[in-house]
Parts: structure tokens; sequence; C-alpha cells
């Protein structure tokens, strides 16, 4: 075996294989989550709407590099019908992700959650991104890892409403 292949092959172990097919379609798991600045978010309160879920975590660096990213998405999707939500796994008071989320300008809605929820998600790091349907099923799941807003953007078109 050449040096090469030898060392593509470690790195695979190392890294894993996955392979970038979309899940078949399931009911997305149910939650009913406190939000960064009072209220509650349920997957049944967001019925009729497409969503992209983020899991994320405020000590995760490309979790703080998608900020931006997910700022201008919400601009841009408000009035399209097409939400962002944000669930924290920290294990802040919301209280203290509350501050943090001001201090850190995010503009979509923050909710906070747990790490047994993104684990029921799929979420095997962080950031990771669902798109939920109108219909409450999920339709794609991203591969963990920092997504730009051409590529959240890119997920959302794959999936227009029916």
């Amino acid at each position: 075996m050449s040096r090469v292949a030898l060392g593509l092959a470690l790195i695979s172990l190392a890294l894993g294989c996955r392979e970038a097919t979309p899940p078949a379609t399931r009911t997305a798991p149910a939650f009913d989550l406190e939000l960064v600045g009072g209220g509650r978010v349920s997957l049944d309160s967001l019925r009729g709407q497409t969503v992209i879920v983020d899991f994320w975590a405020t000590w995760c660096p490309p979790c703080l590099l998608e900020i931006d990213e997910l700022n201008a998405l919400q601009e841009e999707f408000h009035a399209t019908g097409v939400r962002i939500l944000a669930i924290s796994i920290d294990t802040l008071s919301t209280e203290e992700l509350a501050r943090w989320v001001t201090e850190h300008r995010v503009a979509y809605p923050v909710a906070l959650g747990s790490s047994d929820l993104a684990a029921s998600y799929g979420a095997d790091a962080f950031p990771f991104h669902v798109l939920v349907g109108p219909d409450g099923t999920v339709l794609e799941q991203l591969e963990s890892g920092f997504h730009d807003r051409h590529e959240l953007r890119a997920l959302v078109a794959r999936h227009p409403p029916g």
C-alpha cells in the first residue's frame, strides 16, 4: 500500500465516513421549551411553518461564527414564513443565556434545550441543523458543523412548500 493510500485510510478511520443521503422522512421529536426573553415554543406551535432548527452552544466556536449567517437569514426569510429557531444545549440559566444572546446580538429566537433533545434529532456535534417541515416532519438534516447562509438557503430551497 502506498504512503498516500495508507494516509487516506488512517484519516478515514480517524474521522469516520458518512453517507451523504437525506434521512427518511420522520416526525420531529416533540419539545416544549422556554424562550430567551419570555414565552415558550413547542413543536406543535410551529406547525404550518418551515423551520431551520439550529442546535448550538455558547462554548462552541463554529456556533459563534454562524450568528451573523443566521441573523442575515432571519432578516431574509422573515417575510417568507421560514423560521429559524436556535436551541441552546448550554447549562446556563435562562437569564444568563438571555444576557449572552443580547451581548452577541442574536436576532432570531433562542430556546433553552438540552443535549438529550439534540441527540433525539441526531446531533453528534455542534452546530447541528435540521429542517422541519410545516407538518412537523424532519425534511433534512445537515452534517454537524459550520454552514454559511448560502448552504442554509440551499437547504430551504431543496424543500419548497408543497
